[in-house]
């Protein structure tokens, strides 16, 4: 009977100026350490009872307002630590170091949290690792009332940051290094399952990245677990998500089953994660030759696409739609916004979008049989190589390769030894190389 039962903001007013039974004031402290909604109308009538000087804390009250007093500080915080970064962010690299080491108003963990949530929000990859680094300074200065098992676990959440914006900047060595670290924060740890599940995440990326997609599914498998050990379902929706745009092209079935898996997981808030899903699903649904089931959901996104405006979300969403024109059987109508895209890639400095859309639209011409585009396309990324400079993302040894590696593919196609099969060897290296040459160039001949 008193299960669907609220509080009212009169009787929470009432309660906080000490006019409640002892009965009441337990039965409505028990209830408000569950209810959000009841939660918010709280924070309402103690802070109007503190700014009149009569807020009451008998009994149970007590720990509701130090529950209230130490949430208000927490939240004060992360604001004063973002007007702390805003002060300190055009300050030269060393200098900044120096700041964030020796200033001790910023060792505060609403500093560290600020200064990871910049470092996750789609930066370059080398402001973010310095992000990341400016975050594992402020972890070995945080005062006495964190533990160094806590301590452990939030440097342990920085190294994964590290390891992941190297890893986007193709750094394989010193990603793996970031993530050696890692575990080692984690062997000293809390023993939170959803630290060593954080790192997991990046290390199946960097497999993924590296062309090892049954070794990163099986990390992200283990992730998920520990995800769900920590009762974690924002981290196992994110997981799962990842999961499944690594599956996309070796088993889209799969791939499917596990992206609408995460949507039903996903907190409504994260409306970002949610986009990616909802991709991946129109993804996996073109794989499948779903076509139209594909279309009808990549129109139903336009709301949620418009809500992220920046550059590469929106290439993407483009290229997808030129993906689905293709995919009903119209690629002259599609190779206009393919080549639009492209010619985004290389103004956004998204170098290695830029090479495996050419590779996708080259795989495209091949599909339909039409040797001069998949011509047209190879001329396309050996005038693209030379135009690139160093600053565009990948170094100069990278970029010699690639063209010898795209001229290769043009004589395959002149002389009839390339077939479609060498879409996924190209896609493959370029995913590995685009920064730094293989040690071997790929073969395309006698491929099926």
């Amino acid at each position: 009977m008193l299960e669907g039962r609220h509080e009212s903001r009169d009787g929470l007013a009432r309660l906080f100026r000490g006019e409640a039974t002892p009965a009441e004031i337990e039965r409505v402290a028990t209830h408000l350490v569950g209810c959000k909604e009841c939660w918010s109308l709280a924070i309402r009538a103690i802070a109007d009872q503190e700014s009149a000087g009569s807020l009451s804390s008998a009994g149970p009250l007590k720990a509701v307002v130090e529950l209230y007093r130490l949430e208000q500080g927490r939240l004060e915080e992360g604001l004063v630590a973002q007007a702390a970064w805003i002060e300190i962010r055009s300050l030269g690299l060393k200098t900044r170091r120096d700041k964030v080491r020796l200033t001790r108003s910023l060792h505060t963990f609403g500093f560290l949290e600020t200064l990871l949530t910049e470092a996750r929000g789609g930066l370059p990859p080398k402001e973010s690792e310095e992000l990341a680094y400016l975050a594992l300074i402020v972890t070995q200065q945080l005062p006495a009332k964190y533990t160094p098992a806590m301590k452990s676990d939030f440097a342990a959440e920085c190294c994964a940051e590290i390891a992941n914006a190297r890893r986007r900047a193709a750094n394989w060595p010193s990603a793996r290094e970031a993530l050696k670290k890692g575990t080692e924060y984690v062997s000293r740890g809390s023993g939170n399952p959803a630290v060593e599940g954080q790192l997991l995440c990046v290390s199946a990326a960097l497999e993924a990245d590296l062309g090892f997609p049954a070794r990163a599914g099986e990390l992200l498998h283990k992730a998920v677990r520990l995800f769900e050990t920590a009762a974690n379902w924002s981290l196992v929706s994110r997981a799962l998500v990842q999961l499944a745009f690594i599956l996309t092209d070796a088993d889209p079935k799969e791939g499917l089953r596990v992206a609408n898996q995460a949507l039903a997981l996903i907190p409504p808030a994260n409306q970002r994660l949610t986009l990616f899903a909802e991709n991946v699903r129109v993804d996996c649904l073109i794989a499948l030759g779903a076509h139209r089931e594909a279309l009808l959901r990549f129109q139903a996104l336009k709301d949620l696409h418009e809500q992220f405006l920046e550059p590469f979300i929106q290439l993407r969403r483009r290229f997808t739609a030129a993906r689905l024109l293709e995919s009903l059987g119209q690629l002259k109508r599609a190779e206009k916004i393919f080549y639009e895209v492209i010619a985004g890639d290389l103004e956004h400095g998204l170098v290695k979008d830029l090479f495996l859309d050419l590779v996708y639209l080259f795989g495209a011409y091949l599909r339909y049989g039409d040797a001069a585009g998949a011509l047209a396309v190879c001329r396309r990324a050996v005038n693209e190589l030379s135009l690139l400079e160093d600053e565009d993302g990948s170094g100069k040894a990278a970029r010699e390769q690639m063209r010898t590696v795209w001229l290769k593919l043009q004589a395959g196609i002149q002389d009839g030894t390339v077939n479609a099969g060498a879409v996924t060897v190209m896609r493959e290296y370029i995913k590995t190389h685009w920064r730094a040459p293989a040690a071997e160039l790929p073969s395309f001949k006698a491929l099926k």
